[in-house]
């Protein structure tokens, strides 16, 4: 086979430009011809594995390809381009360390801002589309049609099982050699192999698909995460299936993370930007740009209560940006599935919308703000939804977000409800103080906390108690000790127990919650629940499983009690 050698193409940017407010990739952005080709090839090609891909912008230098910008009016001159070639020099350095050649697709003026002589001498190979605008367009498209390691777009997935369990990413990435007897990690962070805990858990399968937030591109965490204009990053899309580990038949979910604008008049996301990001990161669906409407919000630090003009307010933006969001998807030719959110203040409210949505063309709806309701509320909107659902049949399916509500499992399938979401399970791990495990007898059990002491806020707390941190140290170490010695059957559960409260005592609890902790663990190590599972998180962690330490340890848990909830849905 071939050496595939990593490629850079640098397109220049374009007066003519999507001129849409807020931030949108650069490749999202710029509608000249040249975008219109590459965008054209990626619509029916996954993204060649060895293609990079930088814009030289008269406005904001060399940048990613995918680098959110604004709209501008801003030429490139000659002395604009001088301006920008000593910048652009340090760009270009931190991108070609594996690159083996760069091809420009420039103007004269374009290439004057690139440092090309040094370049060429560092060995790069270079190739500049040459020749009138229809050559080098031509030039182009052989160029991109010559990519040895492309391929075809797969058709669109669909809700291929009824009731399909979606989990919520959180950035839950794990180190699959961290070493939990010295609670080192395998290697430093910029080096060591992390996967997300679907990925880990091969081949036991926890979940139908994988719920994104692209609340991720304002924040500093997960895959979607904000970077800077010319971070690396941002010259090609993570390849997010390849990230999470999902088989041909999981899907692919975003959604716009409502949550995370709550508090805002307006979502911080538009409906552009949302339909861009679904689309260059080959979602199989993009949820519409939804507006909760929460009873109350926090402005300017105090706490509101809003009025009920304000909600019906948001529940009108949330039905505004569902149709904009569609013509949105057919202006920029985009393959993903779309879904439109639903937000409503009763169960009348919810049902009433489901005709305007099948009006506007949605074959997907989703109901959103369940999350606070209890069971009756929530039972109530459902079969509404479900009842009128019957008057459409052109919507074909019905997501659920955020919620899982167990007593509900039955009549979700019986409704039949095609999917819903939620990282309850998951995040019981650590949340809960009794429930932290569920075993695969169906019972939950406490985690035993090990706090770590070089955990800031952990030391604090234990200093209170008086004694020195080299002593608490001892303790710490003694009590990971015990752990491992009654696992391989040294120390009998009472000898454990004393070690570990031993350590456990100079947190401040009262005596109820101590004595609660202590049968609490007690139950745990006697009926060792961890022996009784063969998925990967417990066989290769042990008892290590059901300790409360650090998110190696915790989030290795939340995916094991993920799969006990998969393995639990009524199919």
């Amino acid at each position: 086979m071939p050496r595939v050698e990593n490629q850079l193409l640098i397109l220049g940017c374009s007066a003519r430009k999507h001129p849409v407010g807020g931030p949108l990739p650069a490749l999202t952005r710029y509608d000249g011809p040249h975008y219109r080709v590459l965008r054209s090839f990626l619509r029916n090609n996954v993204w060649p594995t060895n293609l990079s891909l930088g814009v030289l912008s008269a406005e904001y230098g060399l940048i990613g390809g995918l680098a959110p910008i604004a709209n501008y009016d801003q030429r490139m001159s000659r002395e604009r381009a001088i301006d920008l070639l000593q910048p652009n020099e340090k760009v270009i350095g931190k991108w070609t360390s594996d690159l083996s050649q760069i091809s420009l697709f420039l103007g004269k003026d374009y290439l004057s801002a690139l440092p090309i002589a040094n370049l060429r001498s560092s060995g790069i190979g270079i190739n500049v589309f040459e020749g009138g605008i229809g050559t080098k367009l031509g030039k182009l498209s052989s160029f991109l049609r010559d990519k040895t390691n492309y391929i075809s777009r797969p058709p669109n997935r669909d809700f291929s099982r009824r009731f399909a369990y979606i989990l919520p990413d959180w950035d839950d990435l794990l180190d699959p050699g961290y070493n939990f007897n010295t609670d080192t990690f395998s290697a430093v962070k910029s080096l060591r192999d992390e996967v997300h805990c679907s990925q880990f858990m091969r081949p036991k399968r926890i979940c139908d698909g994988i719920l994104v937030s692209l609340a991720q591109s304002i924040s500093g965490k997960g895959p979607l995460r904000s970077l800077n204009l010319t971070d690396p990053g941002h010259l090609k899309p993570l390849g997010l299936r390849e990230h999470y580990g999902l088989s041909d038949d999981q899907l692919l979910f975003g959604d716009c993370g409502a949550f995370s604008y709550v508090n805002e008049e307006r979502p911080t996301i538009t409906v552009e930007q949302a339909t861009s990001l679904y689309d260059l990161h080959g979602f199989d669906f993009g949820a519409s740009v939804d507006h909760m409407p929460v009873r109350m919000i926090v402005e300017d630090g105090t706490a509101t209560q809003l009025s009920n003009y304000r909600r019906r307010k948001r529940i009108m933006i949330t039905q505004e940006n569902a149709d904009a969001f569609l013509r949105a998807r057919d202006t920029m030719k985009a393959t993903f599935e779309p879904v439109g959110v639903i937000q409503g203040l009763n169960s009348r409210n919810y049902a009433s919308q489901v005709g305007d949505y099948a009006a506007m063309g949605y074959r997907c709806i989703a109901l959103g703000g369940l999350v606070p309701q209890t069971n009756d509320e929530i039972r109530r909107i459902v079969e509404a939804v479900m009842d009128e659902r019957k008057n459409h049949p052109s919507i074909e399916h019905v997501h659920l977000f955020g919620i899982y509500r167990p007593e509900l499992q039955p009549l979700f399938k019986e409704l039949r409800v095609s999917s819903f979401d939620s990282a309850t399970y998951f995040r019981k791990a650590w949340l809960r103080s009794g429930q932290n495990y569920l075993g695969a007898n169906g019972k939950w059990y406490a985690a035993i906390r090990v706090p770590m002491t070089r955990d800031g806020r952990t030391r604090k707390r234990l200093l209170k108690s008086g004694i020195g941190i080299a002593e608490l140290e001892k303790l710490e170490k003694k009590a990971l000790t015990a752990l491992s010695r009654y696992e391989a059957g040294y120390l009998s559960v009472n000898k454990t127990l004393e070690i570990l409260l031993d350590y456990d005592r100079h947190l401040d609890r009262t005596s109820e919650v101590k004595t609660k902790v202590w049968q609490a663990y007690r139950k745990t190590l006697e009926e060792r629940p961890w022996e009784a599972c063969d998925c990967p998180m417990c066989v290769s962690s042990g008892i290590h499983v059901v300790v409360f330490r650090g998110a190696n340890r915790n989030k290795r848990r939340g995916a094991h009690n993920t799969l006990m909830l998969y393995q639990g849905i009524p199919r």
